[in-house]
């Protein structure tokens, strides 16, 4: 457990502290449950009115009279500081655990640690200061950039390139064959050989149980500083550009490019062959089947927001027009029926 005062929290911050600089702090909690020793933060101007019954030890806050308190000019950066002062050290020794499988043609960097039970084939290089988790497998070829931690069971494929200061978690696959198959002339299904490979740039995190298949030929691209939720499927041939956010369950098809800074929500799902613009975000569960320029989309199939926002509100009355109009129709056949023929 880590030790330190309402001082130090506030010179890490560079906020402006008000009350005893020596009181001891020992985690980060939140407000409703913080007690003696801890740090909380209220970031929203609303938490404000439960802080009387907050019994944390210090308070993080933009400004509030009493109690001991860091005032910071933004709390949620102060909060993300404080998660990383008070997070676990996750280090380990140096050295291959006797009950790992590393081949002697394998190269394994200075400062690396790999866990019982994993498996680090021929060929494969790591670099320094890499972490591999029991029963994670780095297959033959593969390369693994410094500072870059496999969690348990994840797998790497032969030939993969995974860059520095990566994070893959646990039971994530990456380099698995495309879904690529072709009818021969009886109609049967015939696989299509999967030879390519995938690329995954520097401080990529990959959520766990996600896959990122290998591409046909060439390669299955992760951009710099791409952030892959839990149980994303992202298909071979597949570009994702620098800096995007793909969230839980989404699903890219193969040969999909996606621009840097984008966003895509929730069981997104995207067809194969669509390019999507640079700083577009996606909402949760829409559908993607064409090519979409740069803003917000929403919906299947995606249609840009100005035009959801008015489309929407429009199927939420259809029930009622519809009942309006069959009351109209009946009214017309009504009217109709009595209507003299015509020369009568």
């Amino acid at each position: 457990m880590r030790t330190t005062t309402a001082g130090e929290i506030a010179a890490l911050l560079g906020g402006e502290l008000v009350g005893e600089a020596s009181t001891p702090i020992d985690r980060i909690a939140p407000p409703e449950e913080a007690g003696e020793g801890a740090v909380a933060v209220l970031a929203e101007r609303k938490a404000l009115a439960s802080m009387a019954a907050c019994r944390a030890s210090a308070l993080v806050v933009t400004e509030a009279p009493g109690r001991l308190l860091v005032r910071v000019a933004e709390p949620r950066r102060a909060f993300l500081a404080l998660l990383e002062l008070f997070a676990p050290d996750e280090r380990r020794a140096p050295g291959v655990d006797p009950r790992a499988h590393v081949d002697p043609a394998a190269v394994v960097g200075d400062g690396s640690w790999v866990g019982p039970g994993a498996v680090v084939e021929a060929g494969a290089r790591l670099g320094a200061r890499v972490r591999v988790h029991p029963l994670a497998v780095v297959g033959s070829g593969a390369r693994v950039g410094d500072d870059t931690v496999l969690f348990p069971g994840v797998i790497l494929y032969p030939g993969v390139s995974v860059g520095s200061r990566v994070r893959i978690h646990a039971g994530s696959v990456i380099g698995s064959d495309g879904f690529g198959y072709e009818r021969d002339a009886s109609g049967v299904q015939r696989k299509v050989p999967q030879i390519g490979t995938v690329e995954i740039a520097d401080d990529v995190e990959i959520g766990a149980n996600s896959c990122v298949d290998r591409a046909t030929v060439g390669a299955t691209r992760i951009g710099a500083g791409t952030k892959i939720d839990n149980l994303v499927q992202v298909g071979h041939n597949t570009h994702v550009g620098e800096h995007c956010c793909v969230i839980g369950q989404a699903g890219l098809s193969g040969s999909v490019k996606v621009g840097r800074f984008s966003v895509l929500a929730g069981q997104v799902g995207v067809s194969d062959h669509v390019t999507i613009a640079e700083g577009t975000v996606v909402g949760a569960q829409a559908g993607v089947p064409n090519d979409i320029g740069p803003g917000v989309w929403l919906g299947s199939p995606a249609i840009p927001v100005k035009d959801a926002r008015r489309a929407y509100p429009a199927i939420a009355r259809l029930p009622e027009l519809l009942r309006r109009m069959r009351e109209l129709e009946a009214k017309v056949a009504a009217l109709e029926g009595r209507r003299p023929e015509p020369g009568s």
